[in-house]
């Protein structure tokens, strides 16, 4: 298929922000916002449009770490902040992009001029693309605190020769002369200037190349929590298999697989304080749990070639009968695929620990799932076929 990658960052960047809850308390757009500077930053280095593109990528995933790092609550906070550099660094290299030439991008980000950084990097010593997206990162923090921009503009002046170079300093202060610089940096209209300024690529990918390339985020979504960090993988696996038991042709399969990957991509929008409750949830926290498969929906559905498997990932919460979320569909809304998503998931969600309650056995795990059966919320062949195929 054509993979569109600027939709595919786009998406990115959704997911990205979605893991500033936890960081800043709120989704800010925070990664977007520093990819739209960048690029900014990046048109004065007269950049090329595949170098552009990349400095793009690397500035939206550039908290890429934040999943995993923000876990380790232990960690002090500067600590915590170095960590998600090399977290970040070693997650960004299974990326589909052209990434051969650039080493050590997210690894610097907050490195500074005078060395003073968590790995004293100076000067020349830290890439450019990482000193792009320090000063854009560094404007989007204080952008973020409802400063004037006269007061960002001194801020990033007081910081020349310290944090920033004098030229960046200096290039930022020109394109922030701009009048649309920073209306373009409003939450309403942040997406739509990332979209008009990113350079476009398509690269052609088959269904198997896209499974390894979301198994990734099938890892940042199960790193989020200590309960759901084989979740999305052990999914994954069972799809496959239900994929050959029905005898799925190879393009269906992967997208089977590659539903399964995302089915919880939502949940980075679900704040750990839920997730890793180990008592029952009030009805305020599950409303907020029952909102990530609409989550899911929005970030999959922008992606061209996505259709089906949108449908997979994003209904594997509803059930037969109208009484799932987030749509209430019933049987006449969920095909095939979605009645095996439905069930696989709530059998791999039984089969592993949760903070409330230790793993079941496969049988205990069968006989909830024929309970629902008899209430008419799961496909009675499907559940019948998950017994067969992984009794043992």
């Amino acid at each position: 298929m054509k993979f569109d990658l600027n939709k595919f960052l786009i998406s990115c960047s959704f997911v990205l922000d979605f893991i500033e809850i936890d960081i800043l308390d709120n989704i800010t757009n925070h990664c977007k916002k520093v990819g739209y500077i960048s690029l900014k930053i990046g048109d004065s280095f007269h950049l090329s449009e595949k170098e552009k593109f990349n400095l793009l990528v690397f500035a939206i995933l550039h908290d890429i770490g934040g999943v995993e790092n923000k876990k380790k609550v232990s960690k002090g906070e500067l600590e915590q902040a170095k960590e998600h550099c090399i977290i970040g660094e070693r997650s960004i290299r299974n990326f589909p992009f052209f990434f051969d030439q650039y080493k050590n991008i997210i690894l610097y980000h907050h490195e500074n001029h005078d060395g003073s950084g968590f790995f004293q990097k100076e000067k020349d010593e830290i890439p450019l693309f990482s000193q792009i997206i320090s000063i854009a990162d560094y404007c989007e923090l204080i952008y973020s605190s409802d400063k004037s921009r006269e007061e960002i503009i001194l801020e990033i002046k007081k910081e020349q020769g310290k944090k920033f170079s004098e030229d960046m300093v200096k290039k930022f202060i020109e394109i922030s002369q701009q009048e649309s610089f920073w209306l373009n940096l409003k939450d309403e209209f942040i997406l739509s200037a990332v979209e008009a300024e990113s350079p476009k690529f398509n690269l052609d990918y088959s269904y198997q190349q896209l499974n390894e390339v979301t198994t990734l985020f099938s890892d940042i979504i199960d790193s989020k929590s200590h309960f759901t960090k084989r979740h999305s993988a052990g999914l994954s696996k069972k799809a496959e298999i239900m994929a050959e038991f029905y005898n799925f042709s190879p393009e269906k399969k992967y997208k089977f697989i590659i539903a399964a990957n995302l089915h919880d991509l939502g949940k980075l929008a679900i704040s750990n304080s839920i997730l890793d409750k180990p008592g029952k949830l009030t009805k305020e926290e599950f409303g907020k749990m029952k909102a990530h498969t609409f989550y899911t929906r929005k970030v999959l559905e922008r992606i061209d070639g996505f259709d089906e498997i949108t449908e997979w990932a994003a209904n594997h919460h509803e059930k037969l009968e109208g009484s799932g979320y987030p749509y209430a569909f019933d049987k006449d809304d969920l095909d095939f695929p979605s009645q095996i998503m439905m069930a696989l998931d709530i059998y791999q969600a039984l089969r592993e620990d949760r903070p409330y309650r230790s793993t079941m056995s496969h049988a205990k795990a069968m006989g909830i799932l024929n309970t629902m059966v008899s209430a008419g919320k799961l496909n009675s062949k499907i559940v019948s076929d998950i017994a067969k195929v992984f009794k043992s």
